[in-house]
């Protein structure tokens, strides 16, 4: 008797168990669903970027700057992302791909957009992978080849001594001052991705291994890289993760990575757009070789949604900084991908964000 007494018990409590957590896991779903609220003028921002002459996107209702690479294929992957594509005019579609033809060098095959404040080579690398995107989201051609490097020593052209020789590699990776900025480094580095895959075939093979023996001789005992504030140091890691997911490598150190980034999360100040995305997308690469406990699920998608609503912006979009008064395509960017991210995390399909139809609607009645 004394056992089916036990057995009960024990019974009760599991079932008590699962209880709560279903209870719990049905309101993180809720929550992940409400956020959708605050998406729904979004393609309302969107449609009042576009400049007709251009053919292009502002970044911000600011228009401080012109049209830009980066915001034009931002604003072109959410469209394709939420099915809209089809509906867009060809005739607007065509302005988009002259648009984003007018920075290709015709003689090296990259596209150049000075009005990215950022180095030469973050700034080539980043333009070609964001075009590669736009235009086979589009399903347009490039006006000129794409690049090819060959292994030409002699040629000293600026943006490509690096990628002549392994050793030019190694001293190029091992002075983008990681101590200083990770993030910055980390970045520059990924975004030499697209570039490396321009290489003559050996040579690209011995700089990709170059790469990983890199990260793998300087990477932290917290499972990060470089120097700075913990936000600075998970966002390099974050930008070096998408190497390691783009040639299928296993990131190293991935429970080190793991606790750094709950750390992060929870004890740091998010005070950029990025910040609320580039932990989620860190763990989605390590997640295949960690255990997630239920508290560190709940933590992580309560203080995400917490997060990104703090860069929710009266114009519709989402800013970049907490002291920005305007939305922008990259903080939209974050958002977005944030808001897909945390679908995944409670077993949710990343639907189409409410309210598309306002993008066609508004771009004709401008």
């Amino acid at each position: 008797m004394r056992r089916i007494y036990i057995l009960i018990a024990v019974l009760t409590l599991t079932s008590f168990s699962i209880s709560c957590k279903n209870q719990q896991g049905n309101e993180l779903l809720l929550e992940v669903e409400a956020l959708d609220k605050s998406y729904e003028n979004l393609f309302v921002f969107y449609a009042n970027l576009y400049d007709s002459g251009t053919g292009g996107f502002y970044d911000s209702p600011e228009k401080k700057t012109p049209p830009r690479i980066e915001s034009t294929c931002r604003v072109i992957s959410r469209l394709d992302d939420n099915g809209l594509i089809n509906t867009v005019p060809e005739p607007i579609k065509k302005k988009w791909v002259g648009f984003l033809h007018s920075f290709q060098d015709s003689v090296t095959g990259f596209y150049d957009d000075p009005n990215e404040h950022r180095n030469i080579d973050m700034r080539r690398g980043r333009a070609l992978g964001y075009v590669k995107g736009a235009f086979k989201r589009l399903g347009a051609s490039t006006k000129y080849p794409y690049p090819k490097i060959k292994g030409n020593k002699d040629d000293e052209e600026v943006g490509l001594i690096h990628l002549k020789s392994v050793e030019n590699f190694n001293h190029w990776m091992d002075n983008l001052g990681w101590e200083e900025n990770p993030w910055r480094a980390g970045g520059t580095l990924s975004a030499q991705g697209n570039v490396i895959a321009s290489l003559d075939g050996p040579l690209q093979e011995q700089i990709v291994e170059a790469v990983f023996d890199f990260l793998a001789e300087n990477q932290n005992k917290n499972g990060f890289w470089g120097g700075g504030s913990l936000y600075v140091q998970l966002s390099g890691a974050f930008k070096v993760s998408s190497l390691y997911r783009f040639y299928e490598r296993e990131m190293p150190n991935a429970n080190r990575i793991l606790k750094s980034t709950l750390k992060c999360i929870r004890e740091g100040e998010c005070r950029n757009s990025t910040w609320v995305r580039n932990p989620l997308n860190l763990l989605a690469v390590v997640k295949p070789y960690v255990v997630i406990s239920e508290k560190e699920k709940k933590d992580i998608i309560k203080i995400s949604i917490e997060n990104v609503l703090r860069f929710s912006c009266n114009d519709g979009g989402f800013s970049n900084s907490l002291k920005d008064e305007f939305g922008t395509t990259d903080g939209c960017s974050q958002a977005i991908i944030t808001r897909n991210a945390l679908r995944d995390w409670v077993g949710l399909e990343p639907l189409n964000l409410p309210n598309t139809d306002s993008f066609l609607l508004t771009l004709q009645s401008n």
